[in-house]
C-alpha cells in the first residue's frame, strides 16, 4: 500500500470516527472507525475442488437411487478456528461445500459470500465473495477466506456472516461472533478524539 493509500485510510478512519461520535458519542466513534478502517484491508479468498461431479453423484445415487429434480446442498459447514483474534494477526474462515445438480436443472454456479458486521449494526461494513465452482455441475469445494485486521482496528465483538448461493439463490447461511482484542497499540481513541475537535 502506498503512502497515498495509507493517507486515504487514515482519513477514512478519522472521518468515520467523527461521524459516529456525532451520532452516538464514544461508542459511535468506535463503530464509525471500524467502517473507516474497512477501507484499509482486504479479505483474500481461495477456492479448490475437493470432489468431482462423478464422485458426488455416485454417492448420492447409492442412497437415493436417482438425482433430485432441482439442485441440492448436501452439506455446508463453516469453520472459524478461533473466535478471539488479535489485531494484525490473520483469521481464516474455511468452508466445505458439497452440492448436487438436479435432473431438471443443473448447477451453473456455487458462490459463497462473507460479511462483517460491527456491534449493533444491521448493515455489513465489509463484504466479499468467492465463486467456488470453476465449471457447471455437481461437486465439493473448500473455500478459504483470510482476514487480517489492521493494527488500528477497534476492539470489540463483531459478527461474521457466511452465505451460500446456488445459481444465484441463497440456500444456506450462518454467523459466528468474534472478539477483536487489544494488541498493545490502541490508536482508535486518538483518532476519535481528533475527529471530535
Amino acid at each position: 500500500m502506498t503512502k497515498s493509500d495509507w493517507g486515504k485510510c487514515l482519513g477514512a478512519v478519522v472521518l468515520g470516527a467523527g461521524a459516529g461520535a456525532l451520532l452516538e458519542g464514544e461508542r459511535g466513534a468506535y463503530v464509525g472507525a471500524a467502517a473507516g478502517v474497512a477501507a484499509c484491508f482486504a479479505i483474500n479468498a481461495h477456492s479448490k475442488r475437493t470432489r468431482t461431479a462423478g464422485e458426488v453423484e455416485s454417492d448420492y445415487r447409492a442412497v437415493h437411487q436417482q438425482l433430485p429434480a432441482q439442485p441440492e446442498v448436501i452439506s455446508y459447514a463453516t469453520n472459524v478456528p478461533s473466535t478471539g483474534i488479535r489485531r494484525g494477526e490473520p483469521l481464516k474462515i474455511v468452508s466445505n461445500i458439497e452440492a448436487i445438480s438436479g435432473s431438471q436443472q443443473p448447477i451453473t454456479q456455487v458462490r459463497e459470500q462473507v460479511r462483517l458486521y460491527e456491534p449493533g449494526n444491521q448493515e455489513p461494513f465489509k463484504t466479499t465473495e468467492k465463486v467456488a465452482s470453476e465449471s457447471t455441475g455437481s461437486g465439493a469445494y473448500e473455500n478459504t477466506f483470510t482476514i487480517t485486521f489492521p493494527q488500528n482496528f477497534p476492539q470489540g465483538r463483531y459478527t461474521i456472516e457466511t452465505a451460500l448461493f446456488i445459481n444465484g439463490k441463497k440456500v444456506d447461511q450462518g454467523n459466528t461472533p468474534i472478539q477483536v482484542v487489544f494488541d498493545g497499540v490502541d490508536l482508535i481513541p486518538v483518532h476519535a478524539t481528533l475527529a471530535r475537535r
